[in-house]
């Protein structure tokens, strides 16, 4: 096992965004890595990726527990944040946001940067779920976490946070990315419709059989910081510990046999160094060859975790920007 200091490859450097390199260099280069100490010590830490900024100010933020109503386990801790002002008539637009992590990683209070800044800057609740995480609770604990609370949010959700679910939005970040996708789905199979007006998808897992020798970006960046095939190897076998699912569609949204022209309208922001980042580009790709309204944001020079990174990368802050600028009007239609 390779112990600290993590220099970064010389291959890379010239590629990589300046202000990531710097920061990488005085914050990140002396820290054990992730898949090379026990589970326990980086869930400890509190904090996955250094480099955020403070939280927006908001009205009000709670937590709350929620029942389950189709899948078995312990209540499913969210929290909501809400934002400042009076509600306009029918009651909120609502942005659930799931965080991070690699299915392993994470909690409440991970992304709580990126919630506050949709719910203040898109006058929306956004509301976060605690899902369950591997290995402890492998496939498909995470996905059954978050679809609990896409049905409580439609059903006693509503009128707890006064929400107007006609005008409600789902999005995450890498694994959040990947259940993101997966709730869109599960909605069209359930209603034959979604019920997502948009989607928003930072660096998302859509396909769990990508390797070096099948994926254009995992060889073209094996050797970038933050995710090395071997962590992102490491991420997939304690939440897949069973390689059939690898290629299920609720673990791999690539291969999802659904009508794909019925997906929400998207916006996508992907790394240029992250070796997620064309698994990224071909399901954005198959979403447009479906009509389904779509943008890609290639944001240069980045490796994987820039969103999580607002404060100390430009690029990480107008991701978030980005999404806060398209959330906006898909919550707000009859104001455009």
């Amino acid at each position: 096992m390779p112990n600290p200091p993590y220099p970064l490859h010389e291959s890379i450097i010239p590629r990589l965004d300046p202000e990531y390199a710097d920061f990488y260099n005085k914050h990140i280069i002396n820290h054990q890595q992730t898949h090379y100490q026990p589970i326990s010590v980086s869930r400890a830490s509190g904090i996955i990726i250094p480099g955020a900024g403070p939280p927006q100010p908001v009205a009000k933020t709670q937590d709350l527990t929620i029942p389950r109503a189709e899948s078995s386990g312990p209540d499913v801790s969210i929290r909501c944040f809400t934002p400042l002002g009076e509600a306009p008539e029918g009651g909120w637009p609502v942005m659930l946001w799931i965080h991070g992590g690699g299915w392993v990683l994470g909690n409440i209070d991970t992304e709580n940067v990126i919630c506050t800044h949709l719910c203040n800057r898109a006058k929306c609740v956004a509301i976060t779920t605690d899902y369950r995480l591997a290995p402890e609770s492998p496939f498909p604990a995470a996905a059954e976490d978050c679809w609990e609370t896409v049905l409580w949010v439609l059903g006693a959700g509503a009128k707890v946070l006064n929400l107007n679910t006609n005008l409600m939005a789902v999005g995450g970040s890498s694994a959040g990315g990947n259940l993101t996708a997966v709730m869109c789905m599960r909605s069209i199979e359930r209603w034959g419709t979604s019920k997502f007006k948009l989607q928003l998808l930072s660096v998302p897992v859509m396909d769990n059989t990508a390797d070096t020798t099948n994926n254009a970006s995992w060889k073209e960046n094996e050797l970038a910081p933050a995710l090395t095939p071997e962590k992102m190897i490491w991420y997939r076998k304690h939440y897949l510990p069973d390689q059939k699912d690898w290629k299920h569609p609720e673990a791999s949204p690539l291969f999802w046999e659904g009508d794909w022209a019925k997906l929400p309208p998207a916006v996508f922001v992907l790394g240029e160094l992250d070796i997620l980042r064309s698994e990224g580009e071909q399901f954005a790709e198959k979403m447009k060859e479906a009509g389904v309204d779509t943008q890609v944001h290639i944001m240069k020079g980045q490796p994987h975790p820039f969103i999580a990174m607002d404060q100390a990368v430009r690029e990480g802050a107008r991701a978030i920007t980005i999404f806060c600028d398209a959330l906006h009007p898909a919550m707000y239609p009859q104001k455009n």
